[in-house]
């Protein structure tokens, strides 16, 4: 049996991966940012704890990596993401760049070294990741005008970037795989509220790739990014190596600063 932590399991496809995953007989740790909301999925999933963190403060996202290890999670999927379509101040910076990226990052950080052989790290990304542009001088819209599909794409982009850059600094002899995945255009608040347009595809079909990955796939196959349960080419800069490089070593200077 496996335990499985998955941020942002409250609601959509982040619940619909928790509660495929508890009906298969692992264990669920759900998470989310509304403790309301995490007793009743923590309920409904069967899920053996329900943490509690805002993710825009990497404060509490540091509390929640010592929670969560405390109840030692083989597996840990980076599911939670948001669409801000005005520029928000979280307490840790811009929110879509600390919640979709730092907080993934801060979390994986923490708990890689925690997990023993077949551990498993998982980035829900985007196919949106291939139109994005990656700004490391100023990627939370400090100085430039905040462009809201810019800051979400390069986001996803940050997440690929950081599950290949990962992967590769642990090597392929880690015990601990890491992987990104586009979950496919599903109907989810996300999408209809950041994007104004319906999903093509319903929850079970969003959550198949996560669900694979999470219990699934080879446990040594590390560095990829997936579509559909099945290797798929990262686009544009998810193939730029000295970007995932120059990304990694900003991201854990930030997150060494903010957390």
């Amino acid at each position: 049996m496996t335990c499985v932590f998955i941020t942002g399991s409250t609601d959509g496809i982040g619940l619909r991966a928790a509660q495929t995953l508890r009906a298969r007989g692992h264990d669920v740790i759900v998470h989310g940012r509304d403790p309301g909301k995490v007793a009743a999925a923590r309920d409904q999933v069967g899920a053996i704890a329900g943490l509690v963190a805002d993710l825009g403060d990497l404060h509490q996202v540091t509390r929640l990596a010592d929670e969560a290890s405390g109840l030692s999670p083989s597996v840990l999927i980076n599911n939670a993401g948001i669409y801000a379509r005005e520029r928000v101040q979280a307490p840790s910076g811009e929110s879509t760049w600390v919640v979709n990226h730092l907080a993934a990052s801060l979390l994986a950080d923490a708990l890689i070294p925690t997990m023993k052989d077949g551990g498993r790290v998982i980035y829900v990304s985007s196919i949106a990741h291939g139109k994005a542009s990656l700004d490391l001088d100023d990627p939370e819209f400090e100085r430039k005008p905040y462009d809201h599909y810019a800051a979400y794409a390069q986001s996803k982009l940050a997440n690929l970037l950081m599950a290949r850059e990962t992967a590769r600094r642990l090597g392929p002899d880690s015990p601990v795989s890491v992987n990104a995945l586009h979950p496919g255009v599903i109907g989810t608040k996300l999408l209809t509220e950041g994007f104004n347009i319906p999903g093509r595809d319903d929850l079970d079909a969003g959550s198949a790739t996560t669900v694979f990955l999470a219990v699934e796939a080879d446990p040594t196959i590390t560095g990829g990014y997936w579509y559909r349960s099945r290797p798929a080419k990262p686009q544009g800069p998810g193939t730029d190596e000295d970007l995932a490089a120059e990304l990694y070593d900003y991201t854990m200077q930030v997150i060494e600063e903010r957390g």
